[in-house]
């Protein structure tokens, strides 16, 4: 049927399409698939830009075209069916319902129509769709909604905002990688031609473009602004961006004008208990739990059924589903949840649903405390972590609102959390602050507040301050009875005058913990203060004493269960068995700290496994490597503001020395500092290799929050260059440098263009059989004898660049050798004879495929978590292509 001449009317767009590739082409797909799918997301989300684009690439597959049918602007639901029938030019015919006659004049077509914005009539546009659709079996549907239809055989497909860099990007490059930055870029330079992203205002449009959760209605509105604000005055003033992005964007919707305009659109359409819960659920930050809405939002005065009436406001694109695994969690994008702020502040409970918020999460946490110190240690880790940007809101209310004594025991109770997950500078000010307010708080909470700040305070280096929380805990404890209190400050102050330096003094005070420790009848603690003699005889290099003592804590602890006390332990152990020359038991309790600790994420704990098995390669002469660890548990120590301990320090500057006169000051140095640019999985992976442990699971992949309130659409960004005969490969603060192989040349092809299929002849060329630097299995004697001259001349300059020590030579030859040697190997089949390929095509598959594997191999090699990626995203064969998870994505600049 030719319902027009023309084969679409879809406008013509007045500004560029960014970002959204890979969305393109998985949404393309599911229109293959399914005959109805429809884009979710909140309003400003880019929900009908995205389908317009992905409509226009696909005005040549549908024979009738494909048409574009504008809601937003009908009240009436009468006038759906009518309104489709307009824009296709079916006339009404007298006596039949409008859907019959569309339904009959599109029977046989072959058509997509694009109904967009249907959130306010969602009923007649699913019983209009639903009847198409059953009686046109060529016909195909796009919508775009903020809630779905529910139509039988609908695809939903969730918009999102735009990858959104993570917290703390500032370098252009890094920046550049993700699409939201790049959107801003684009409107930006529209605003102000002479906008460029530098050095010295990345960090601002990043934040910007975060805190905006990467909605492009929201950050096209930012970005408008740049020809009259700064965008560092731009980012600062996003707690009022409904005032800050009220310029009218000209749009001709009315509800798209303004960001303000985009939400009240949504919130209009709310029943008032789903308006209520919106409003309530604002006082939560980051994500939450259903059982955390009921408690807070819910009771007596709630609106309703909070399990009803969640997944409502889930449906209507206003509450987000968190993804990842166990307890679904959910969130309000930052823009929304300002709104009901907003809202929340006008009326007259929102006090109280602050007390009951900061109520409820001290209880979370107090409870998480008491089941610290056992086998449940992670899952109380993770449980906090999930809910830290909720517990941060509720200590700052409870300190605002002069609720001391609650906030005392909440920042006490996560001084652990805090301690074991890397944030120390974070919990030592919220202790500062909670304990030098002038106000009567409970001595047990003062005195758990106070250890906990000693805690920090030690691990950051900060001695008087350690001590001075120590003694105030001590003196407190005695006061009022507190023996496990008590024994807890003697330890920590003891622990301060081993990093003092203080030997003597130090035993003295970790000696009478031990007696407390005992007359307290905790066995955790028993088990701690054995630990610390432990250490404070390793300092004083009385090893043997401290290995025995270390074995009595492990014992003792052992029946604790509780996972990072043993991993100290074990480790403590592992130092003093290897500063008495032992090995194997080393080895097998260092593993067993690793392991410990890596599932904790106990950063400054891997950062000393690390560090040990570093100086046990050096016992065995690897000095690379044991220069690499070193240079590793630097940057992971650092990472987290952790002091060096001054004996561990002494092992490793003893270790350094040794290891420049074997190597040569240049080569070590240069080693360490490659070791510094590892990220944690890498440095990881260097030490299962030396202790011959299977790998671990990536550090991050049970994470179950950490930064992705904001981060859960964020990517990996990674940087691909050609740097004369190398490629230069820049993944996160980790850079290294490929030898140029046609391997590599090819997976750089393949990245350009996500999803597109390569014919493995294509990339080869036009004659294969020519390619004689390849990796194929198919190479002939004229070309092995060119590998093999080629690595007899490598071998000469390898020879003379170390008789020079000319380190950078050297290693430019070692890494042509080892891609050279590991391509001539799979040239060669069975008993040494070459294996044949029947056909041009069977040899560049071959080929292709072998130079593709060996350059991914390699790339694994330097950068793991990478090499795992791509493991899992090129596909080889007779076609390659580069197509990812979309759970692992990572944004590639070239």
């Amino acid at each position: 049927m030719a319902v027009s001449r023309r084969t679409d009317n879809l406008p013509a767009p007045l500004t560029t399409f960014v970002g959204r590739r890979q969305e393109l082409g998985e949404i393309g797909a599911s229109l293959e698939q399914a005959r109805l799918v429809t884009l979710t997301g909140a309003g400003g989300a880019g929900k009908s830009r995205l389908a317009l684009e992905l409509a226009a690439r696909r005005t040549e597959r549908h024979q009738d075209g494909v048409w574009l049918v504008e809601l937003a602007g009908l009240a009436d639901p009468v006038l759906v069916a009518h309104t489709v029938a307009g824009v296709l030019d079916v006339p009404e015919q007298g006596g039949q319902a409008q859907t019959a006659v569309l339904t009959e004049r599109l029977r046989d077509s072959d058509m997509l129509i694009f109904l967009d914005s249907c959130e306010h009539l969602l009923d007649p546009v699913a019983r209009l769709v639903q009847d198409l659709l059953a009686g046109c079996r060529g016909l195909r549907v796009l919508v775009t909604s903020r809630e779905r239809l529910g139509v039988t055989g609908e695809t939903l497909w969730p918009v999102t905002g735009l990858c959104t860099p993570p917290d703390g990007t500032g370098e252009v490059g890094t920046a550049q990688g993700f699409d939201a930055v790049r959107l801003f870029l684009d409107r930006a330079t529209a605003a102000d031609p002479g906008f460029r992203l530098t050095v010295s205002n990345a960090a601002a449009v990043a934040d910007i473009c975060r805190r905006l959760d990467g909605l492009p209605l929201a950050i096209e509105l930012a970005a408008a602004r740049v020809n009259s604000l700064g965008v560092e005055q731009i980012s600062r003033r996003l707690d009022n961006r409904f005032g800050l992005l009220a310029v009218e964007s000209r749009d001709i919707l009315p509800h798209h004008r303004t960001l303000r305009g985009v939400v009240e659109w949504s919130y209009r359409m709310l029943s008032t208990p789903e308006r209520e819960l919106f409003d309530r659920l604002a006082v939560f930050a980051g994500s939450f739990g259903e059982e955390s809405a009921k408690a807070v939002a819910g009771g007596p005065d709630g609106p309703g059924d909070i399990g009803e009436l969640l997944p409502r406001l889930v449906d209507k694109s206003l509450v987000t589903v968190v993804p990842g695994r166990g307890t679904t969690r959910y969130r309000l994008l930052e823009t929304l949840r300002a709104y009901g702020l907003e809202r929340l502040g006008e009326g007259e409970g929102a006090e109280p649903l602050r007390a009951r918020h900061a109520a409820h999460f001290l209880g979370l946490a107090e409870g998480a405390w008491k089941r610290y110190r056992g086998p449940e240690q992670p899952d109380c880790l993770d449980q906090l972590e999930a809910e830290h940007s909720n517990l941060r809101v509720a200590l700052d209310w409870l300190l605002t609102a002069q609720e001391f004594e609650g906030a005392v025991r909440l920042a006490g109770a996560l001084a652990p959390f805090w301690d074991l997950r890397g944030h120390y500078a974070e919990g030592h000010v919220w202790l500062d602050r909670a304990l030098s307010a002038d106000a009567v708080t409970s001595p047990e909470g003062r005195v758990r507040a106070l250890n906990g700040l000693a805690t920090l305070a030690v691990i950051q280096g900060d001695i008087p301050r350690a001590v001075g929380a120590c003694a105030d805990a001590v003196e407190l404890s005695r006061r009022f009875g507190d023996l496990r209190g008590l024994a807890y400050a003697l330890q920590y102050l003891g622990f301060a005058a081993v990093c003092a330096g203080e030997f003597d003094g130090a035993l003295e005070l970790l000696e009478e913990s031990l007696v407390v420790a005992r007359e307290s009848a905790d066995l955790w603690l028993l088990g701690w203060s054995y630990l610390f003699l432990a250490t404070a005889q390793v300092a004083r290099q009385d090893f043997e004493r401290a290995h025995a003592l270390a074995e009595t804590a492990c014992t003792t602890l052992r029946e604790t269960g509780e996972p990072e006390s043993l991993a100290w332990a074990t480790l403590t152990y592992a130092m003093a068995t290897w500063a008495l020359g032992g090995t194997g038991d080393t080895r097998a309790r260092v593993a067993e700290a690793l392991q410990r600790f890596w599932r904790l994420k106990a950063r400054w704990g891997l950062s000393e496994v690390f560090c040990l098995v570093g100086l046990l390669a050096a016992r065995e002469g690897d000095w690379e490597r044991a220069a690499g660890l070193l240079g590793a548990s630097e940057t992971t120590r650092d990472s987290v503001g952790v002091a060096l301990v001054p004996f561990i320090g002494a092992f490793m500057t003893t270790v350094a020395a040794d290891g420049r006169t074997a190597l040569g000051s240049s080569t070590f140095d240069a080693a360490r500092e490659r070791g510094r640019q590892w990220s944690i999985d890498m440095a990881a992976r260097a030490v299962t290799d030396e202790l011959g442990l299977p790998p671990l699971q990536p550090y991050d992949d049970e994470e179950p929050l950490r930064t992705r309130e904001v981060e859960e659409t964020s990517l990996d960004s990674v940087t691909l260059r050609k740097e004369g005969e190398y490629w230069a490969f820049t993944h996160g603060s980790h850079a290294f440098h490929l030898k140029a192989t046609l391997g590599v040349g090819y997976l750089n092809r393949l990245l350009h263009e996500p999803d597109r299929e390569f014919l493995a002849l294509d990339l080869a060329g036009a004659a294969p059989e020519l390619v004689l630097e390849d990796a194929g299995p198919v190479l002939d004697a004229q070309a092995k004898r060119q590998y093999r001259n080629r690595l007899g001349e490598l071998a000469v300059d390898l020879e003379e660049a170390e008789r020079w020590n000319d380190a950078g030579r050297a290693d430019r030859a070692r890494s042509e050798i080892d891609a050279l040697t590991e391509q001539l190997a799979g040239a060669v089949g069975l008993g040494g004879r070459d294996r044949r390929a029947a056909s041009a095509s069977e040899r560049a598959r071959l080929n292709v495929t072998k130079a593709l594997k060996s350059a991914i191999r390699r790339i694994a090699h330097e950068d793991p978590v990478l090499g795992r990626h791509l493991e899992g995203g090129v596909r080889t064969g007779t076609y390659c292509c580069y197509a990812p998870d979309p759970a692992t994505r990572v944004v590639w600049s070239f």
